[in-house]
């Protein structure tokens, strides 16, 4: 499903996320690092489990795409 709002907003967030990548190197392999540990971290136990891990790659995605562009 294509929905343009959520596609501009992708777009924007990337080009910030590089932005301050410039400024300060290495600040997406932190923030990379942070979400992974975060994930691994979470309780076996978790309500709606598939929902939050889904969340959690779809912020991996962003910052890999920010950090390889």
């Amino acid at each position: 499903m294509e929905n343009a709002k959520a596609d501009a907003a992708l777009y924007l967030l990337t080009g910030l996320l590089q932005r301050l990548n410039a400024e300060r190197p290495g600040l997406l392999q932190k923030m990379i690092a942070g979400v992974e540990g975060d994930q691994a971290a979470l309780p076996d136990n978790i309500e709606n489990r598939e929902h939050v891990e889904k969340i959690f790659d779809e912020a991996l995605e962003l910052l890999a795409r920010a950090n390889t562009a």
